[in-house]
């Protein structure tokens, strides 16, 4: 699971809360707003060879919905404003510093229940000092199904689009 498993559930909660938003014809074209929500965490996040990564840091979710006449969620923007997530080798110290800002597009496919995300921005972003960018994901990406696992299109630099290269990448860098 990416290091940010909060997303996913957020995306759930949205999707659940606009089933309580009481809908009328009048409303069924206004989108409802949710947020924005502070958060901070700090949590053991990957098991590496021979250490944990501690992650620690502190940003906002907010989500807008939009529900047909008859009350469906039919597309849902998540944005995510997370400035400064601090990994840290529990072993050795060394630590990183992770950005991300991006928006998430979740719509309806026509006539089913499954959706397709959209992710504009940077998820992920380390530039170290004296080397540069080190690990990104910037750009966008779109994929088949809200677990991430499908890759239908890609534009920009995507160093972790699928959730296999989280903890490798990772425990590299902090190694």
């Amino acid at each position: 699971m990416s290091y940010r498993p909060r997303m996913k559930w957020l995306v759930i909660a949205a999707l659940a809360l606009s089933t309580l938003v009481p809908v009328s014809v009048a409303q069924a074209g206004a989108p409802e707003h949710f947020g924005p929500f502070p958060t901070s965490y700090s949590f053991i996040g990957f098991n590496c060879d021979g250490f944990d990564i501690l992650i620690e840091g502190a940003g906002t979710d907010s989500f807008t919905v939009f529900l047909d006449k008859t009350g469906e969620v039919t597309k849902v923007i998540y944005r995510a404003r997370y400035p400064r997530d601090t990994l840290t080798n529990t072993v050795t110290g060394k630590s990183i510093i992770v950005r991300g800002e991006f928006n998430e597009f979740i719509e309806r496919i026509p006539g089913t229940d499954e959706f397709t995300k959209n992710i504009v921005g940077f998820r992920y972003m380390v530039n170290e000092p004296r080397v540069g960018v080190t690990i990104r994901d910037v750009g966008r990406i779109t994929y088949g199904d809200l677990e991430q696992t499908i890759v239908l299109w890609q534009a920009g630099e995507h160093d972790l689009a699928l959730e296999e290269a989280f903890q490798p990448t990772f425990c590299d860098a902090l190694t």
